[in-house]
């Protein structure tokens, strides 16, 4: 950022909050994991937003034997592994994995959803500076050296607030935009049920004097021919006749994809007998996934002397059925059933073969009835696909509002600047020289009520129990009481509560939400 509002200056993350990440008890050890209390978050429960649930849960054994770490709600949560940037912040007391960066924020310098909003601006930065082969991650050096605007405390909140009731509706807006796809899916679901009912056709009837539905009920083989396509295999190599043909992959539900369509060598007799001619049905033989199974679309001579593969089923018609027809009465419900009922399963594989299509039951209109139903359908598809493009475009808006509202927020531009508001440089300077006094002040009050300690020990740490005021403390109110590692302190804890008799014993507080210690009465 080249140019910045007056009162703001750019700062590494580091200056604005305590920093560290978490760890991952060993797992092969069930005591760190079953029954469970605590909440343990990995990158996978990150939400961009706020964490109140986590898949998995540790013991408070599992805690204290390894790197993870309590942490209160009001932490800032970042990803560092994979998928980087991905942000929290934890609504409960939980602990997270090592992938996982956390910051306990400065308050006197900066408000909690400004820090989450820079960072979420932040996100492309943040992933374009990871490491690694196929996973990038990024390492806590990396990020705590990571600049962001930082504008006067008071303007921040004021950022905040109004980013909040922005994006709150935003996010409303994509909500209700993402709930068009599936209305119109079955809106083209109740198109072709009434096309192939001959609902969709009842006015056309009655205009016409016709008093009942004239429908014949027939197989798909009696009103065209199914055949089979070639089969792929090394010998093809050496055919010196070449046509592109069509697979699997060309082929979906009333549509083709013809980006990539290969060629294949055959012979004059095999071209003759797989050509594709305009109006020909191609199904898809089979597929892992019962929703795909029969896929299918029209040819419609895209790409002259095509031919197609075995994996492809070709249904042409007699005259007596259009193929639009055929092709809607496939994708409508009946016709899925009956898909879905003619596939066979073997190894979680679903086929259809020559002789199944050619057994599918279809009732026939007459052709001049069919020639309505397909003018119909095709209207509504149409107009389902034009409110489809319209949302399409709208979502693709509303997602780049949100990176919009980010960025202009953090260059000073979503809410006005007032000049009564302390500089972010001032206010910094402030609490940087403030915090460089208070540990002079903290060893001086320690050393008047303890002698100083070189060295953590577990004798030294069990005098440091005993001189708690409360029976019940945390590991931090503990830790004040001592200079050392804080590893150290965990292990020599672990150890003095598997001690025969133990001076300390650990519970989670539920109604704390956190974990406590209790000393034991002599």
């Amino acid at each position: 950022m080249s140019e910045l509002p007056d009162g703001w200056i750019m700062v590494p993350l580091e200056d604005l909050g305590y920093w560290g990440s978490g760890g991952t008890p060993k797992r092969t050890n069930p005591r760190f994991y079953v029954n469970g209390t605590i909440p343990w978050l990995v990158i996978g429960d990150l939400n961009d937003g706020i964490v109140t649930y986590a898949q998995t849960r540790i013991t408070e054994e599992g805690l204290l034997n390894s790197s993870a770490r309590l942490l209160p709600p009001k932490t800032l949560l970042v990803a560092m592994y994979g998928s980087i940037g991905k942000l929290g912040i934890t609504g409960i007391t939980c602990a997270t994995n090592q992938a996982i960066a956390f910051c306990r924020t400065y308050q006197e310098v900066i408000e909690l959803h400004y820090l989450f909003y820079a960072l979420k601006n932040s996100r492309d930065a943040l992933v374009a500076k990871g490491q690694g082969g196929a996973q990038q991650n990024i390492s806590q050096t990396i990020l705590k050296a990571h600049q962001i605007p930082l504008a006067p405390l008071n303007e921040q909140k004021r950022i905040a607030d109004k980013l909040d009731v922005l994006l709150t509706r935003v996010d409303a807006c994509q909500e209700r935009l993402e709930r068009i796809p599936p209305i119109l899916k079955r809106f083209r679901q109740a198109v072709l049920t009434a096309a192939t009912s001959g609902q969709l056709t009842e006015d056309w009837r009655e205009q016409r004097g016709i008093q009942e539905v004239e429908w014949e009920t027939t197989v798909l083989g009696s009103i065209g021919s199914v055949t089979g396509g070639l089969i792929k295999n090394t010998k093809r190599l050496a055919f010196t006749l070449r046509k592109p043909y069509l697979r699997v992959a060309n082929i979906y539900a009333n549509r083709l994809e013809l980006d990539d369509v290969a060629e294949i060598g055959l012979t004059q007799a095999e071209f003759q007998k797989t050509l594709l001619l305009k109006g020909d049905l191609l199904i898809v033989e089979g597929n892992g996934s019962l929703d795909q199974i029969g896929r299918a679309a029209i040819w419609n001579e895209d790409i002259s002397d095509c031919v197609h593969q075995n994996h492809l089923i070709r249904w042409r018609s007699n005259g007596n059925m259009l193929p639009k027809f055929a092709l809607f009465w496939l994708l409508s419900p009946e016709g899925r059933a009956s898909l879905v009922e003619l596939a066979s399963t073997t190894t979680g594989l679903y086929n259809l073969s020559i002789s199944k299509i050619t057994s599918i039951p279809v009732r026939v209109p007459p052709l001049d009835e069919q020639h309505e139903i397909v003018h119909c359908v095709e209207n509504l598809f149409a107009y389902a696909d034009r409110i489809e493009a319209l949302n399409q475009a709208t979502h693709a808006k509303v997602e780049r509002l949100t990176s919009t509202l980010l960025a202009k927020a953090l260059r000073g531009e979503l809410v006005p600047q007032d000049p009564n508001d302390e500089p972010a440089l001032m206010l910094l300077e402030r609490i940087r020289t403030e915090r460089a006094a208070q540990p002079v002040k903290a060893k001086r009050d320690m050393t008047s009520r303890k002698p100083p300690m070189t060295k953590m020990t577990k004798e030294s740490v069990k005098e440091a129990i005993r001189q708690l005021p409360k029976d019940k403390f945390s590991f931090d109110e503990l830790r004040e009481n001592l200079t050392g590692d804080y590893d150290l302190l965990k292990d020599i804890l672990f150890t003095l509560l598997s001690e025969a008799e133990p001076i300390l014993t650990q519970v989670f507080d539920q109604q704390e939400r956190a974990m406590r210690f209790f000393r034991a009465r002599k």
